[in-house]
């Protein structure tokens, strides 16, 4: 299994946090966002890491020189970041995890080793973190079961917030069948029909239209937030501080 991070994105919505600085670098009790996913992504026994990247590109590289975690690293450029979404980043991948299974994050996402443990040891090939208490808006992608099974039928932004069980956390795996069948929409979208501008999981919603399964665990006891506002990174720091400070009360 490999990491792929996509951490392309100009981060317009943070703005004035990221004008000169990718949001993955943005700190959070005195460790940026993408310290923590290296940390959890060491910890989990991966050890190779598809980092996409973009906006102030030459920043991140710079930070994993001297924050490694003894992970192997391999950059891959969307030039094109600006004016597209992060389904051109994963489709950049394919030369690289094609025939892999991959665990897959967005690099502006707090998220604990607790998470990414469950969903790795899930049983299931193909698979999603969500969390049942998170608060649902517009802006969340959200997630709708097959009756009681933990099977997808529906998973974006645009779900109805009344059927939906929960939001997509931002860490998936998939397994290499998996990705050949979204890689083969990815291109079909991207390279034939310049469908730029719409992110990834318009593509897997397509897969499951098609009857791909596609399942979700519950990682709702560890905090976890994606951030794309400064109102979103002032609730992480929040929420972040009260439970490292549960944790370290609790011993």
């Amino acid at each position: 299994m490999i990491a792929v991070v996509l951490a392309a994105g100009s981060s317009y919505r943070m703005r004035p946090l990221t004008d000169h600085m990718p949001k993955c670098l943005l700190p959070i009790e005195g460790k940026p966002i993408l310290e923590q996913i290296l940390q959890n992504i060491s910890a989990g026994g991966l050890t190779d890491v598809l980092m996409v990247t973009g906006y102030q590109e030459e920043m991140i590289k710079e930070y994993i020189q001297t924050h490694s975690h003894g992970l192997n690293y391999r950059f891959i450029t969307n030039e094109i970041y600006s004016t597209t979404s992060d389904s051109v980043s994963l489709y950049k991948t394919k030369p690289y995890a094609q025939g892999q299974e991959i665990f897959l994050v967005d690099a502006d996402l707090w998220f604990y080793p607790g998470a990414m443990n469950k969903l790795l040891r899930a049983q299931e090939a193909d698979i999603v973190a969500i969390n049942s208490k998170s608060h649902l808006d517009e802006e969340a992608v959200k997630v709708i079961l097959d009756g009681s099974s933990s099977r997808i039928v529906e998973m974006g932004k645009p779900v109805d917030i009344s059927r939906s069980v929960g939001e997509a956390v931002g860490i998936r795996k998939f397994s290499a069948a998996y990705m050949d069948k979204l890689y083969r929409v990815l291109e079909r979208r991207i390279v034939k029909e310049r469908i730029l501008d719409q992110v990834f999981e318009y593509s897997v919603q397509e897969l499951l239209d098609h009857g791909v399964p596609l399942y979700a665990v519950d990682t709702c006891e560890w905090p976890s937030i994606e951030m794309d506002t400064p109102e979103d990174y002032s609730r992480a720091q929040k929420l972040v501080a009260a439970y490292e400070a549960t944790l370290r009360r609790d011993g």
